[in-house]
């Protein structure tokens, strides 16, 4: 009850959450625009293909766009794609209707980010203000998301995070609002919909489904319960038989890269036996805790990481206690992202920055409930409370400045060019029309040079968990790819991945004979066998 008067109090001052005004417009367009400058600062022309996964995603567009279907045109025999949802490719076809031409055509994909963030900012300020009902904190909230670097970083390239993030909010702005107030199944049916959309352009979207379920399913609302649920299945339905049928398109050497996430996550379950669960959770979650501690800790110093990892359990627990409350839709879907992000044997940098406002949602309810007029009736805990969120707001504050002073957004670019467009150059340069090319950065190979392109190494949980030796990575990779296809040249850019080559140059019946050494790699021969 004291929730719902402070609540009204607040309306009172700052007005209703839904209700509209001149100056709330305003300040949504002015977050708005913000978040347009600061993407479009982002848009360069810069290699497709640092990510790895921006490649494949500007190929399954050209594929879909050219009326090839939805099949990586970089392998030879052009298999179904089966890995990445076809959401985000279908977007860039449509993009690429307009402007058909690689790479010209990749500022308008990085233009499609540039929207979505913008959307994402002001869907967030309105998210926050609906949910907390205080306009400042969403205004704020908007203003921090337009300007958030892990965003900003993911904007520089033509990944589907952005455009996905924008769907998220919209949906949860509007699952919460269906919880709340009641509706239809025809709603019901819409929204679940919708779902099924996100959850094509990126996979994670469908931890939505049972966030709205649990809690429809505790008002005793079955038939709006149901009705989302099978909503949702309809629209993912047809991509889920399409990755079944076409399972077994690509030899195993290329399953991990090619195949869908579920038999990659059982393929490492299988051969690792349980131990893989725990070996998973130790590290991502380890992984997950020091980038946060990086991203908000004042200083650099070992006591002070200490202390952030301390803030931010102190400020998880005490936003997530308000949000349960006032935005249990969003606490859920964060909850079920976060465990999958968890138990997922990759690095969790990327999953985590992609919902990145979402975790600045729960410190801005942290924050929020200390200065309510309800406060907490032991002041010791609202003092802690209020140490840990300024501890972490100067954190993150001095992050984004670094961020910006540094322009990040380009760091990945900068970090991975010079190795991937020297092999490009190389390959241009010297390999025959036709020959088939293993490279460690396929996709951008092909995008960038035409031949048909294969990976060098086999993509396993065990590669994650596990340091393996070169032998095994050789034998388990590369070796079972220049088996499968009539690959001609090998080129690699990195040590790893040298080391793996020159295993198959030795031994009795070697595979690969040394060709020329060029900036950042090494060409290898692929010899008759």
């Amino acid at each position: 009850m004291a929730l719902e008067h402070a609540s009204v109090r607040d309306d009172l001052i700052e007005g209703d959450g839904h209700t509209a005004s001149p100056r709330w417009g305003l300040a949504l367009v002015v977050i708005g625009g913000l978040a347009l400058c600061a993407a479009l600062l982002t848009i360069d022309n810069a290699l497709v293909g640092v990510a790895y996964d921006d490649a494949m995603y500007v190929i399954l567009a050209r594929s879909i766009a050219t009326g090839e279907g939805f099949r990586y045109l970089n392998v030879p025999g052009h298999p179904a794609a089966t890995h990445f949802p076809p959401g985000f490719p279908a977007v860039l076809a449509a993009i690429s209707s307009v402007a058909p031409e690689f790479p010209d055509n990749v500022v308008w994909f990085k233009g499609l980010n540039a929207v979505a963030h913008c959307a994402s900012a002001v869907l967030v300020a309105r998210l926050v203000r609906d949910r907390l009902a205080s306009r400042r904190l969403g205004i704020a909230l908007g203003a921090l998301t337009a300007i958030s670097m892990p965003l900003l970083i993911l904007d520089a390239m033509v990944l589907s995070e952005p455009l996905f993030l924008a769907l998220l909010v919209a949906l949860l702005i509007a699952g919460e609002r269906f919880v709340d107030e009641g509706s239809t199944p025809r709603m019901a049916a819409m929204l679940g919909a919708c779902i099924g959309a996100g959850a094509l352009v990126r996979t994670h979207g469908i931890v939505l489904v049972p966030a709205l379920m649990l809690p429809l399913l505790l008002r005793r609302r079955w038939l709006e319960t149901i009705t989302l649920a099978l909503a949702a299945l309809v629209v993912l339905l047809p991509w889920q038989l399409w990755s079944a049928a076409h399972a077994g398109d690509v030899p195993p050497p290329l399953l991990g890269h090619y195949g869908s996430y579920a038999g990659w996550w059982l393929r490492g379950y299988s051969a690792m036996g349980p131990s893989m669960i725990p070996a998973t959770l130790a590290r991502t979650s380890a992984a997950t805790v020091s980038m946060l501690a990086s991203l908000t800790s004042p200083f650099r110093d070992p006591l002070s990481r200490v202390i952030t990892v301390a803030a931010l359990a102190v400020v998880t627990m005490s936003g997530t206690a308000v949000l349960l409350r006032r935005a249990p839709v969003t606490v859920l879907f964060l909850a079920g992202y976060l465990a999958i992000v968890l138990l997922w044997p990759f690095t969790p940098a990327r999953f985590v920055w992609g919902v990145w406002p979402l975790l600045l949602f729960v410190a801005a309810a942290a924050a929020w409930t200390t200065a309510r007029a309800e406060r907490t009736a032991h002041a010791l805990v609202r003092s802690v409370v209020v140490i840990a969120v300024a501890w972490l707001a100067i954190g993150y504050a001095a992050y984004e400045v670094r961020g910006v002073r540094g322009r990040w957004w380009r760091s990945i670019a900068a970090a991975e060019s010079p190795r991937i467009s020297a092999g490009i150059e190389w390959a241009a340069a010297n390999a025959l029309p036709g020959e088939v090319l293993a490279s460690e950065s396929e996709g951008a190979t092909y995008l960038y040079t035409g031949h048909a392109t294969l990976p060098i190494v086999s993509f396993t949980t065990e590669r994650y968990l596990r340091v393996r030796p070169v032998q095994r990575e050789a034998a388990d990779g590369l070796g079972p790819v220049l088996d499968a296809y009539p690959v001609r040249t090998v080129l690699v850019g990195t040590p790893r991945t040298l080391d793996i080559a020159r295993v198959l140059t030795t031994g009795p019946r070697p595979r690969l004979a040394p060709r020329a050494a060029f900036r950042d790699g090494a060409a290898f021969t692929v010899l008759p066998r």
